[in-house]
């Protein structure tokens, strides 16, 4: 009963007689409850972080401890009422007011927020191509807080790059991985390896700086993504490192790849095994059109999507948050004609070559 909490910045509350609604603004989710109190806003107004349950129910002798005991744990469960138990640090909480108030919605305490936001700053995180999903992914998870960074990429910037990528005409001609780590220290990162090679000319073993990372997210598309995401996958299975499948525009869709935790969702071959069941029935008879170094269109905007979507993935995977990926167990297509998300559950097969029963 010594416990503090306090309402959510994000909840708004609408009294309507006997029934409250509680609006989460954040996750846009309401929640109605039927209660007979007649002050129940003055009563939760009471709950500001510094009065503890003791002082309250003191305040309100009509109310039994037992019915503000059920009241504050299922306000608490819902994300409406959040446990004060530590003070967010003054710098924090005036430059990353924010990102707290989005994680307090995923939290039941003000301690799990900052435990979260210290896991963030203390992830590594790979991405493998810094064109127009790698870069976008790479600077957004500096600003979310991800201070240690392994860069993958063998290409220079070009002024080819600049209506897409995260890159700026003083910057064309240099090597991608230093105009990129540059762009991420500005942006707080403490730490970014650089590696200015070719996928296939990395040795991908126990002294490789890719096998020492909390997350790897590849977005390397030469010769395709499908031919890179397979060597990651290979190896990120071994070292069982969670990755991601970084999308791309792909003709007038934008494929958002799928978020894999080795041994827990579906793998990059549950995937194929899954495609390629399709493709068998759907393509039967269908010559494959060949074209010599074909060049597709691409679109900032969604370039856009896929990186933001895979950084939210990333964001819950580095938080702990495994019950709220996106793209896990999922293949997802927008669509740019129809401006819809095109969603199919894609399950871990049993008898996956990688991943099954006898693979765990």
């Amino acid at each position: 009963m010594n416990k503090s909490y306090r309402m959510r910045q994000s909840v708004g509350i609408i009294q309507l007689e006997d029934l409250v609604e509680f609006y989460k603004s954040n996750v846009r989710v309401g929640i109605k409850l039927k209660m007979k109190h007649g002050h129940i806003s003055e009563l939760l107004k009471q709950f500001n972080g510094e009065k503890s349950l003791n002082d309250i129910l003191n305040n309100n002798p009509l109310i039994k401890g037992s019915q503000l005991i059920n009241l504050v744990n299922f306000l608490n469960e819902n994300n409406i009422l959040i446990e004060s138990d530590v003070e967010y640090p003054h710098e924090l909480a005036e430059t990353h007011y924010r990102i707290i108030n989005l994680l307090e919605d995923y939290c039941i305490s003000t301690s799990e927020v900052l435990s979260i936001i210290n896991k963030i700053k203390k992830s590594k995180v790979a991405i493998i191509g810094l064109g127009a999903v790698g870069s976008n992914i790479s600077v957004q998870l500096a600003q979310s807080g991800v201070e240690s960074f392994v860069i993958v990429d063998c290409d220079i910037v070009e002024l080819s790059n600049l209506h897409r990528q995260s890159y700026f005409e003083n910057e064309i001609s240099e090597l991608k991985v230093d105009a990129l780590s540059n762009q991420l220290y500005n942006f707080g990162a403490k730490s970014v390896e650089k590696i200015n090679k070719r996928l296939t000319d990395i040795k991908l073993d126990d002294g490789c700086p890719l096998s020492k990372v909390d997350l790897i997210i590849n977005c390397a598309d030469e010769p395709s993504v499908d031919f890179t995401s397979e060597i990651i996958a290979k190896h990120c299975m071994n070292y069982k490192i969670p990755h991601i499948v970084g999308g791309g525009y792909n003709l007038h869709q934008t494929l958002i790849g799928q978020t894999i935790i080795p041994y827990e969702t579906a793998c990059f071959n549950c995937f194929r095994v899954y495609l390629d069941s399709i493709n068998t029935s759907e393509l039967a008879g269908v010559r494959k059109l060949h074209r010599e170094s074909r060049k597709l269109g691409s679109y900032s905007p969604l370039s856009g999507i896929a990186a933001s979507l895979a950084c939210l993935d990333s964001i819950k995977l580095l938080s702990g948050k495994k019950e709220y990926l996106q793209q896990a167990n999922k293949r997802i297509e927008f669509s740019l004609r129809t401006s819809k998300f095109n969603n199919v559950n894609v399950e871990r097969h049993p008898q996956c070559e990688w991943c099954g029963e006898k693979n765990g």
